[in-house]
Protein backbone atom coordinates (compact mmCIF):
# COMPACT_ATOMS: atom_id res chain seq x y z
CA UNK A 1 0.00 0.00 0.00
CA UNK A 2 2.78 2.44 0.90
CA UNK A 3 5.48 1.09 -1.45
CA UNK A 4 4.81 3.58 -4.24
CA UNK A 5 4.68 6.54 -1.84
CA UNK A 6 8.12 5.70 -0.41
CA UNK A 7 9.51 4.43 -3.75
CA UNK A 8 10.12 0.94 -2.35
CA UNK A 9 10.44 -1.90 -4.85
CA UNK A 10 8.59 -4.10 -2.33
CA UNK A 11 7.66 -4.10 1.36
CA UNK A 12 10.94 -4.10 3.32
CA UNK A 13 9.63 -5.28 6.68
CA UNK A 14 7.36 -8.27 6.15
CA UNK A 15 7.05 -10.53 9.21
CA UNK A 16 7.03 -13.80 7.23
CA UNK A 17 10.51 -15.34 6.77
CA UNK A 18 12.20 -14.31 3.52
CA UNK A 19 15.82 -15.46 3.08
CA UNK A 20 16.37 -12.69 0.53
CA UNK A 21 16.29 -10.17 3.39
CA UNK A 22 18.50 -12.17 5.77
CA UNK A 23 20.93 -9.95 7.67
CA UNK A 24 23.92 -11.97 8.84
CA UNK A 25 25.35 -10.80 12.15
CA UNK A 26 28.54 -12.55 13.35
CA UNK A 27 26.25 -14.71 15.52
CA UNK A 28 24.03 -15.69 12.58
CA UNK A 29 27.05 -16.32 10.37
CA UNK A 30 28.67 -18.55 12.99
CA UNK A 31 25.46 -20.58 13.36
CA UNK A 32 25.07 -20.89 9.59
CA UNK A 33 28.64 -22.16 9.15
CA UNK A 34 28.30 -24.61 12.06
CA UNK A 35 25.03 -26.10 10.79
CA UNK A 36 26.30 -26.30 7.22
CA UNK A 37 29.46 -28.04 8.44
CA UNK A 38 27.41 -30.42 10.58
CA UNK A 39 25.24 -31.40 7.61
CA UNK A 40 28.21 -31.76 5.26
CA UNK A 41 30.07 -34.03 7.67
CA UNK A 42 26.94 -35.90 8.85
CA UNK A 43 27.22 -35.00 12.50
CA UNK A 44 23.83 -36.51 13.46
CA UNK A 45 21.80 -34.26 15.75
CA UNK A 46 22.12 -30.46 15.50
CA UNK A 47 20.21 -27.79 17.44
CA UNK A 48 19.57 -24.10 16.79
CA UNK A 49 17.87 -22.10 19.54
CA UNK A 50 16.89 -18.48 20.07
CA UNK A 51 14.10 -16.30 21.39
CA UNK A 52 10.90 -15.77 19.39
CA UNK A 53 11.46 -13.47 16.42
CA UNK A 54 15.27 -13.60 16.32
CA UNK A 55 15.41 -15.01 12.77
CA UNK A 56 15.92 -18.75 13.27
CA UNK A 57 13.44 -19.82 10.59
CA UNK A 58 14.73 -17.22 8.12
CA UNK A 59 18.26 -18.54 8.66
CA UNK A 60 17.09 -22.10 7.98
CA UNK A 61 15.31 -21.05 4.77
CA UNK A 62 18.52 -19.33 3.69
CA UNK A 63 20.45 -22.52 4.44
CA UNK A 64 18.01 -24.70 2.48
CA UNK A 65 18.60 -22.62 -0.63
CA UNK A 66 22.33 -23.29 -0.47
CA UNK A 67 22.52 -27.00 0.26
CA UNK A 68 23.93 -29.36 -2.34
CA UNK A 69 21.41 -31.28 -4.45
CA UNK A 70 22.69 -34.46 -2.81
CA UNK A 71 21.09 -33.29 0.44
CA UNK A 72 17.39 -34.17 0.52
CA UNK A 73 15.38 -32.16 3.04
CA UNK A 74 12.11 -32.43 4.94
CA UNK A 75 11.02 -29.28 6.79
CA UNK A 76 8.60 -30.14 9.61
CA UNK A 77 6.68 -27.16 11.00
CA UNK A 78 3.98 -28.91 13.04
CA UNK A 79 6.01 -30.30 15.95
CA UNK A 80 3.18 -31.07 18.42
CA UNK A 81 2.74 -34.53 16.92
CA UNK A 82 3.21 -38.22 17.57
CA UNK A 83 6.26 -40.11 16.31
CA UNK A 84 4.07 -41.84 13.73
CA UNK A 85 2.79 -38.51 12.39
CA UNK A 86 6.33 -37.17 12.31
CA UNK A 87 7.28 -40.03 9.99
CA UNK A 88 4.18 -39.43 7.87
CA UNK A 89 5.03 -35.72 7.52
CA UNK A 90 8.56 -36.62 6.45
CA UNK A 91 7.14 -38.85 3.70
CA UNK A 92 4.77 -36.10 2.57
CA UNK A 93 7.65 -33.62 2.41
CA UNK A 94 9.59 -36.06 0.25
CA UNK A 95 6.61 -36.60 -2.04
CA UNK A 96 6.34 -40.26 -1.04
CA UNK A 97 3.16 -42.29 -0.70
CA UNK A 98 2.29 -42.77 2.96
CA UNK A 99 1.65 -46.39 3.89
CA UNK A 100 -0.69 -47.44 6.65
CA UNK A 101 0.81 -49.24 9.60
CA UNK A 102 2.56 -48.91 12.93
CA UNK A 103 5.86 -47.24 13.77
CA UNK A 104 7.82 -50.33 12.76
CA UNK A 105 6.39 -50.45 9.23
CA UNK A 106 6.86 -46.69 8.77
CA UNK A 107 10.47 -46.91 9.94
CA UNK A 108 10.96 -49.78 7.51
CA UNK A 109 9.66 -47.57 4.69
CA UNK A 110 12.03 -44.79 5.76
CA UNK A 111 14.92 -47.26 5.83
CA UNK A 112 14.09 -48.43 2.31
CA UNK A 113 14.04 -44.82 1.08
CA UNK A 114 17.45 -44.12 2.65
CA UNK A 115 18.94 -47.30 1.16
CA UNK A 116 17.82 -46.25 -2.33
CA UNK A 117 19.53 -42.86 -2.10
CA UNK A 118 22.42 -42.42 -4.49
CA UNK A 119 25.95 -42.74 -3.15
CA UNK A 120 26.81 -39.65 -1.12
CA UNK A 121 23.19 -38.51 -0.74
CA UNK A 122 21.72 -37.84 2.69
CA UNK A 123 18.39 -36.83 4.24
CA UNK A 124 18.14 -33.87 6.61
CA UNK A 125 14.96 -33.50 8.67
CA UNK A 126 14.52 -29.99 10.08
CA UNK A 127 12.02 -29.73 12.94
CA UNK A 128 10.86 -26.17 13.58
CA UNK A 129 9.39 -25.10 16.94
CA UNK A 130 11.21 -28.08 18.44
CA UNK A 131 10.38 -26.99 21.98
CA UNK A 132 6.85 -28.31 21.31
CA UNK A 133 8.02 -31.85 20.51
CA UNK A 134 6.54 -34.34 23.00
CA UNK A 135 9.21 -35.99 25.15
CA UNK A 136 8.23 -39.45 23.95
CA UNK A 137 8.89 -38.38 20.34
CA UNK A 138 12.32 -37.02 21.29
CA UNK A 139 13.12 -40.25 23.14
CA UNK A 140 12.11 -42.31 20.09
CA UNK A 141 14.29 -40.17 17.82
CA UNK A 142 17.28 -40.82 20.09
CA UNK A 143 16.61 -44.58 20.01
CA UNK A 144 16.14 -44.80 16.24
CA UNK A 145 19.23 -42.76 15.43
CA UNK A 146 21.34 -45.54 16.92
CA UNK A 147 20.07 -47.90 14.21
CA UNK A 148 21.14 -48.33 10.59
CA UNK A 149 19.02 -45.39 9.38
CA UNK A 150 21.35 -42.95 11.16
CA UNK A 151 24.03 -43.34 8.47
CA UNK A 152 22.12 -41.20 6.00
CA UNK A 153 19.72 -39.31 8.25
CA UNK A 154 20.33 -36.11 10.20
CA UNK A 155 18.02 -34.18 12.48
CA UNK A 156 18.17 -30.40 12.95
CA UNK A 157 16.14 -29.07 15.89
CA UNK A 158 15.11 -25.41 15.61
CA UNK A 159 13.39 -23.95 18.65
CA UNK A 160 13.14 -21.55 21.53
CA UNK A 161 15.37 -21.77 24.65
CA UNK A 162 12.74 -24.00 26.29
CA UNK A 163 14.01 -26.77 24.00
CA UNK A 164 17.32 -26.84 25.88
CA UNK A 165 15.41 -26.86 29.18
CA UNK A 166 13.47 -29.91 28.02
CA UNK A 167 16.70 -31.67 27.02
CA UNK A 168 17.95 -31.37 30.60
CA UNK A 169 15.27 -33.74 31.91
CA UNK A 170 16.62 -37.19 32.94
CA UNK A 171 14.57 -39.12 30.35
CA UNK A 172 16.23 -37.18 27.51
CA UNK A 173 19.80 -37.59 28.73
CA UNK A 174 20.68 -39.82 25.77
CA UNK A 175 19.44 -37.29 23.22
CA UNK A 176 21.11 -34.42 25.08
CA UNK A 177 24.48 -36.16 24.90
CA UNK A 178 24.14 -36.94 21.20
CA UNK A 179 23.56 -33.39 19.97
CA UNK A 180 27.02 -32.66 18.61
CA UNK A 181 26.44 -29.13 17.35
CA UNK A 182 24.58 -26.52 19.41
CA UNK A 183 24.01 -23.03 18.04
CA UNK A 184 22.30 -20.07 19.67
CA UNK A 185 20.92 -16.94 18.03
CA UNK A 186 21.00 -13.96 20.38
CA UNK A 187 19.14 -10.65 20.10
CA UNK A 188 20.72 -7.95 17.95
CA UNK A 189 22.93 -5.34 19.55
CA UNK A 190 22.00 -1.68 19.06
CA UNK A 191 24.56 -1.32 16.28
CA UNK A 192 23.35 -4.52 14.59
CA UNK A 193 19.75 -3.31 14.86
CA UNK A 194 20.62 -0.10 13.02
CA UNK A 195 22.48 -2.06 10.35
CA UNK A 196 19.54 -4.48 10.10
CA UNK A 197 17.11 -1.64 9.33
CA UNK A 198 19.51 -0.10 6.80
CA UNK A 199 20.17 -3.50 5.19
CA UNK A 200 16.50 -4.24 4.52
CA UNK A 201 15.78 -0.73 3.24
CA UNK A 202 18.74 -0.80 0.84
CA UNK A 203 17.36 -3.99 -0.69
CA UNK A 204 14.19 -2.09 -1.70
CA UNK A 205 15.95 1.06 -2.90
CA UNK A 206 16.14 3.22 0.23
CA UNK A 207 18.22 3.54 3.41
CA UNK A 208 17.78 3.97 7.14
CA UNK A 209 18.82 7.62 7.13
CA UNK A 210 16.52 8.41 4.21
CA UNK A 211 13.45 6.71 5.71
CA UNK A 212 13.86 7.54 9.44
CA UNK A 213 15.15 10.39 11.54
CA UNK A 214 17.90 9.43 14.05
CA UNK A 215 15.51 9.93 16.97
CA UNK A 216 12.91 7.70 15.31
CA UNK A 217 15.40 4.85 15.04
CA UNK A 218 16.59 5.34 18.62
CA UNK A 219 13.02 5.30 19.94
CA UNK A 220 12.22 2.19 17.93
CA UNK A 221 15.30 0.27 19.09
CA UNK A 222 14.52 0.91 22.76
CA UNK A 223 11.17 -0.83 22.35
CA UNK A 224 12.27 -3.58 19.93
CA UNK A 225 15.02 -4.81 22.29
CA UNK A 226 17.05 -6.30 19.45
CA UNK A 227 14.31 -8.63 18.16
CA UNK A 228 14.18 -8.50 14.33
CA UNK A 229 10.49 -9.41 14.16
CA UNK A 230 9.65 -6.57 16.56
CA UNK A 231 11.64 -4.14 14.41
CA UNK A 232 9.73 -5.34 11.34
CA UNK A 233 6.36 -4.81 13.01
CA UNK A 234 7.22 -1.32 14.23
CA UNK A 235 8.69 -0.24 10.88
CA UNK A 236 5.78 -1.64 8.88
CA UNK A 237 3.22 0.17 11.02
CA UNK A 238 5.28 3.38 11.02
CA UNK A 239 5.35 3.44 7.21
CA UNK A 240 1.63 2.76 7.12
CA UNK A 241 0.89 5.71 9.39
CA UNK A 242 3.51 7.89 7.69
CA UNK A 243 1.82 7.19 4.38
CA UNK A 244 -1.51 8.22 5.87
CA UNK A 245 0.02 11.49 7.10
CA UNK A 246 1.97 12.09 3.85
CA UNK A 247 5.26 11.99 5.78
CA UNK A 248 8.16 11.07 3.51
CA UNK A 249 10.44 10.57 6.51
CA UNK A 250 9.38 8.81 9.70
CA UNK A 251 10.12 10.79 12.86
CA UNK A 252 10.06 9.98 16.57
CA UNK A 253 6.52 11.34 16.93
CA UNK A 254 5.18 8.77 14.49
CA UNK A 255 7.12 5.96 16.17
CA UNK A 256 5.85 7.13 19.56
CA UNK A 257 2.30 7.26 18.27
CA UNK A 258 2.57 3.75 16.84
CA UNK A 259 3.98 2.39 20.10
CA UNK A 260 1.27 4.09 22.14
CA UNK A 261 -1.56 2.80 20.01
CA UNK A 262 -0.39 -0.77 19.48
CA UNK A 263 -1.18 -2.82 22.55
CA UNK A 264 1.74 -5.20 22.03
CA UNK A 265 4.14 -3.93 19.37
CA UNK A 266 6.68 -6.69 19.84
CA UNK A 267 4.47 -9.70 19.25
CA UNK A 268 1.86 -8.78 16.69
CA UNK A 269 1.00 -6.40 13.89
CA UNK A 270 -1.24 -3.47 14.59
CA UNK A 271 -4.88 -3.95 13.73
CA UNK A 272 -4.50 -0.79 11.67
CA UNK A 273 -2.72 -2.86 9.00
CA UNK A 274 -6.02 -4.62 8.46
CA UNK A 275 -8.23 -1.53 8.67
CA UNK A 276 -6.35 0.95 6.49
CA UNK A 277 -6.63 -1.09 3.25
CA UNK A 278 -10.41 -0.85 3.61
CA UNK A 279 -10.03 2.95 3.56
CA UNK A 280 -7.95 3.03 0.39
CA UNK A 281 -10.23 5.54 -1.29
CA UNK A 282 -9.80 8.12 1.46
CA UNK A 283 -7.95 11.30 0.41
CA UNK A 284 -4.94 11.09 2.72
CA UNK A 285 -3.59 14.39 1.40
CA UNK A 286 -6.09 16.10 3.68
CA UNK A 287 -3.86 15.03 6.56
CA UNK A 288 -0.88 17.36 6.49
CA UNK A 289 2.41 17.79 8.29
CA UNK A 290 3.16 19.34 11.70
CA UNK A 291 0.95 16.99 13.67
CA UNK A 292 1.78 16.61 17.33
CA UNK A 293 2.08 13.14 18.88
CA UNK A 294 -1.43 13.58 20.30
CA UNK A 295 -2.71 14.34 16.80
CA UNK A 296 -1.03 11.24 15.42
CA UNK A 297 -2.55 9.14 18.18
CA UNK A 298 -5.93 10.67 17.42
CA UNK A 299 -5.58 9.78 13.72
CA UNK A 300 -4.68 6.18 14.54
CA UNK A 301 -7.50 5.85 17.07
CA UNK A 302 -9.94 7.29 14.53
CA UNK A 303 -8.83 4.70 11.96
CA UNK A 304 -9.40 1.90 14.44
CA UNK A 305 -12.87 3.20 15.35
CA UNK A 306 -13.84 3.68 11.70
CA UNK A 307 -12.54 0.21 10.88
CA UNK A 308 -14.57 -1.27 13.71
CA UNK A 309 -17.65 0.52 12.41
CA UNK A 310 -17.08 -0.96 8.94
CA UNK A 311 -16.71 -4.46 10.41
CA UNK A 312 -19.87 -3.96 12.47
CA UNK A 313 -21.87 -3.06 9.35
CA UNK A 314 -20.41 -6.02 7.49
CA UNK A 315 -21.29 -8.40 10.31
CA UNK A 316 -24.92 -7.23 10.23
CA UNK A 317 -25.40 -8.15 6.56
CA UNK A 318 -27.60 -11.23 6.00
CA UNK A 319 -25.93 -14.52 5.19
CA UNK A 320 -27.55 -17.20 3.05
CA UNK A 321 -27.39 -20.72 4.48
CA UNK A 322 -26.03 -23.51 2.33
CA UNK A 323 -28.48 -25.95 0.82
CA UNK A 324 -27.14 -29.19 2.20
CA UNK A 325 -25.68 -30.57 5.39
CA UNK A 326 -22.71 -32.18 3.67
CA UNK A 327 -19.26 -30.75 4.41
CA UNK A 328 -18.62 -30.18 0.71
CA UNK A 329 -21.66 -27.90 0.65
CA UNK A 330 -19.71 -25.02 2.18
CA UNK A 331 -19.27 -22.39 -0.51
CA UNK A 332 -15.52 -22.22 -0.43
CA UNK A 333 -14.79 -21.26 -3.99
CA UNK A 334 -14.95 -17.49 -3.72
CA UNK A 335 -11.82 -15.58 -4.71
CA UNK A 336 -12.14 -13.50 -1.53
CA UNK A 337 -11.62 -16.68 0.47
CA UNK A 338 -8.28 -17.44 -1.14
CA UNK A 339 -4.84 -16.80 0.28
CA UNK A 340 -3.40 -17.07 -3.22
CA UNK A 341 -3.65 -18.94 -6.51
CA UNK A 342 -0.25 -20.53 -7.12
CA UNK A 343 1.34 -22.22 -10.11
CA UNK A 344 3.01 -25.50 -9.16
CA UNK A 345 6.78 -25.56 -9.61
CA UNK A 346 9.01 -28.59 -10.09
CA UNK A 347 9.37 -30.63 -6.91
CA UNK A 348 6.40 -29.05 -5.13
CA UNK A 349 3.73 -31.16 -3.45
CA UNK A 350 0.49 -30.29 -1.70
CA UNK A 351 2.36 -30.77 1.56
CA UNK A 352 5.15 -28.35 0.61
CA UNK A 353 2.57 -25.78 -0.51
CA UNK A 354 0.84 -26.16 2.86
CA UNK A 355 4.11 -25.52 4.68
CA UNK A 356 4.94 -22.55 2.47
CA UNK A 357 1.64 -20.74 2.98
CA UNK A 358 0.52 -21.99 6.41
CA UNK A 359 3.95 -22.77 7.92
CA UNK A 360 2.62 -26.20 8.93
CA UNK A 361 1.34 -29.41 7.37
CA UNK A 362 -1.26 -31.90 8.56
CA UNK A 363 -4.06 -33.90 6.90
CA UNK A 364 -6.69 -31.31 7.86
CA UNK A 365 -4.90 -28.54 5.96
CA UNK A 366 -4.22 -30.83 3.01
CA UNK A 367 -7.90 -31.83 3.01
CA UNK A 368 -8.86 -28.14 2.96
CA UNK A 369 -6.65 -27.53 -0.08
CA UNK A 370 -8.20 -30.55 -1.81
CA UNK A 371 -11.69 -29.16 -1.12
CA UNK A 372 -10.76 -25.95 -2.90
CA UNK A 373 -9.30 -27.90 -5.82
CA UNK A 374 -11.82 -30.66 -6.68
CA UNK A 375 -9.98 -31.35 -9.94
CA UNK A 376 -7.20 -33.00 -7.87
CA UNK A 377 -8.21 -36.65 -7.65
CA UNK A 378 -4.88 -37.93 -6.30
CA UNK A 379 -3.39 -36.01 -3.35
CA UNK A 380 0.06 -37.37 -4.17
CA UNK A 381 -0.03 -36.21 -7.78
CA UNK A 382 -0.04 -32.56 -8.88
CA UNK A 383 1.43 -31.32 -12.13
CA UNK A 384 4.07 -28.69 -12.85
CA UNK A 385 2.35 -25.43 -13.99
CA UNK A 386 -0.96 -26.59 -12.51
CA UNK A 387 -2.91 -23.81 -10.78
CA UNK A 388 -3.70 -24.53 -7.13
CA UNK A 389 -6.05 -22.46 -4.96
CA UNK A 390 -4.69 -21.94 -1.43
CA UNK A 391 -7.53 -21.00 0.96
CA UNK A 392 -7.19 -18.79 3.99
CA UNK A 393 -7.54 -20.55 7.34
CA UNK A 394 -10.95 -19.65 8.75
CA UNK A 395 -13.34 -21.12 11.31
CA UNK A 396 -16.18 -20.91 8.78
CA UNK A 397 -14.66 -23.75 6.72
CA UNK A 398 -15.27 -26.09 9.65
CA UNK A 399 -19.04 -25.55 9.60
CA UNK A 400 -21.67 -27.07 7.32
CA UNK A 401 -25.23 -25.80 7.61
CA UNK A 402 -28.40 -27.56 6.47
CA UNK A 403 -31.72 -26.10 5.34
CA UNK A 404 -33.12 -26.16 8.88
CA UNK A 405 -30.09 -24.01 9.92
CA UNK A 406 -28.63 -26.71 12.17
CA UNK A 407 -24.88 -27.11 11.82
CA UNK A 408 -22.14 -29.70 11.98
CA UNK A 409 -18.46 -29.08 12.68
CA UNK A 410 -15.63 -30.72 10.77
CA UNK A 411 -13.22 -31.20 13.68
CA UNK A 412 -10.32 -32.45 11.61
CA UNK A 413 -8.99 -34.94 9.09
CA UNK A 414 -6.57 -37.66 10.19
CA UNK A 415 -4.45 -40.54 8.90
CA UNK A 416 -6.32 -42.99 11.10
CA UNK A 417 -9.84 -43.18 12.60
CA UNK A 418 -8.24 -43.59 16.06
CA UNK A 419 -8.17 -39.79 16.39
CA UNK A 420 -11.91 -39.82 17.07
CA UNK A 421 -11.15 -40.96 20.65
CA UNK A 422 -10.12 -37.57 22.13
CA UNK A 423 -13.34 -36.03 20.84
CA UNK A 424 -15.53 -38.82 22.21
CA UNK A 425 -13.87 -38.26 25.59
CA UNK A 426 -14.26 -34.46 25.45
CA UNK A 427 -16.84 -33.26 28.03
CA UNK A 428 -17.82 -30.24 25.90
CA UNK A 429 -19.07 -32.61 23.17
CA UNK A 430 -21.08 -34.85 25.49
CA UNK A 431 -24.46 -35.65 23.96
CA UNK A 432 -23.35 -34.78 20.43
CA UNK A 433 -23.15 -37.30 17.61
CA UNK A 434 -19.58 -37.82 16.41
CA UNK A 435 -19.04 -39.41 13.00
CA UNK A 436 -15.96 -40.69 11.18
CA UNK A 437 -16.21 -40.18 7.41
CA UNK A 438 -13.57 -41.89 5.23
CA UNK A 439 -12.20 -39.96 2.27
CA UNK A 440 -10.18 -41.61 -0.49
CA UNK A 441 -7.33 -39.21 -1.33
CA UNK A 442 -5.16 -41.46 -3.51
CA UNK A 443 -5.82 -44.87 -5.07
CA UNK A 444 -4.00 -46.39 -2.07
CA UNK A 445 -4.70 -43.97 0.80
CA UNK A 446 -7.77 -43.12 2.84
CA UNK A 447 -8.01 -40.26 5.33
CA UNK A 448 -10.68 -39.90 7.99
CA UNK A 449 -12.77 -36.84 8.73
CA UNK A 450 -14.20 -36.44 12.21
CA UNK A 451 -17.52 -34.55 12.25
CA UNK A 452 -19.72 -33.57 15.21
CA UNK A 453 -23.28 -32.24 15.38
CA UNK A 454 -25.90 -31.07 15.48
CA UNK A 455 -25.70 -27.47 16.68
CA UNK A 456 -28.76 -25.23 16.75
CA UNK A 457 -27.23 -22.47 14.64
CA UNK A 458 -23.96 -21.13 13.28
CA UNK A 459 -23.24 -18.96 16.33
CA UNK A 460 -23.49 -22.00 18.60
CA UNK A 461 -21.11 -23.90 16.34
CA UNK A 462 -18.63 -21.00 16.32
CA UNK A 463 -18.67 -20.86 20.12
CA UNK A 464 -17.88 -24.57 20.26
CA UNK A 465 -15.02 -24.08 17.79
CA UNK A 466 -13.58 -21.33 20.01
CA UNK A 467 -13.82 -23.61 23.04
CA UNK A 468 -12.14 -26.55 21.29
CA UNK A 469 -9.46 -24.23 19.92
CA UNK A 470 -8.63 -23.13 23.47
CA UNK A 471 -8.29 -26.81 24.39
CA UNK A 472 -5.88 -27.31 21.46
CA UNK A 473 -8.09 -29.90 19.77
CA UNK A 474 -8.33 -28.39 16.28
CA UNK A 475 -5.64 -29.33 13.73
CA UNK A 476 -6.81 -26.56 11.37
CA UNK A 477 -5.04 -24.18 13.76
CA UNK A 478 -1.94 -26.34 14.20
CA UNK A 479 -2.91 -28.49 17.18
CA UNK A 480 -2.89 -32.28 17.38
CA UNK A 481 -5.29 -34.10 19.74
CA UNK A 482 -3.54 -36.75 21.80
CA UNK A 483 -4.64 -40.37 21.63
CA UNK A 484 -4.63 -41.87 25.12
Amino acid sequence: MYNEFYSFSEKPFEVTPDPKFLYLTPCHREALVAIFDGITHRRGFISLTGEVGTGKTTLIHFLLGRLDEKVKTAFIVDSSITFKDLLRNIFLELGLRVVEGNNKSLLSQLGEYLEKLAMGDTLVVIIDEAQNLPKEVMEELARQMTSSISNRLQIVFVGQPEFEDKLNTPSLKQLHQRIEIRCQIRNLTEEESREYIDHRLKLVGSSGSEAFTPNAISTMLIHAKGIPRAINILCDNAFLIGYGLSRKRIDAEIIGGVINEIENPILQKSISTKIVPALKGFDWRLLRLNFSQKSISFVILSLLCLGGFILLIYASLPRNPTKTGNIESIKKHRMGALEEVVIVEKGQTISSLSQKYYRMTNPTLLDLILDFNPEITDAALIQVNQKIKIPKIAKEWMISQSLDRTCKIHLGTFWTPDFVKPYKNEPALKGKEIEVLPRKVTPQDTWYRVVVGNFGNKDEALRMIDLLKEKRLLPLFGDTPKIE
